[in-house]
């Protein structure tokens, strides 16, 4: 478990790798989401739809902050943005 902490804390502040990390689960949850409510539609149809809609729209969330972290992190790098003062 250390080592997973670890790696998570070593990636945690990249945004490109965020990013990255993000657009996959975003498309892994979108592709399953369909076979996940046809699956379970006869048991608990709201209940699922609600809960795979939470998580598609929160990873897509993270990953398009992601996106606007790594245009930042270019600008920085590259010496605008920078205030002088």
């Amino acid at each position: 478990m250390n080592v997973l902490r670890s790696l998570w804390a070593s990636v945690e502040g990249e945004p490109k790798i965020m990013q990255s990390i993000h657009g996959w689960l975003t498309l892994v949850w979108f592709v399953a989401a369909f076979p996940i409510m046809f699956f379970w539609s006869e048991n608990i149809t709201f209940l699922v739809f609600v809960s795979v809609y939470a998580v598609v729209t929160g990873h897509w969330s993270s990953w398009q902050a992601s996106r606007v972290e790594v245009k930042q992190d270019a600008v920085v790098s590259d010496g605008e943005g920078r205030i002088d003062g």
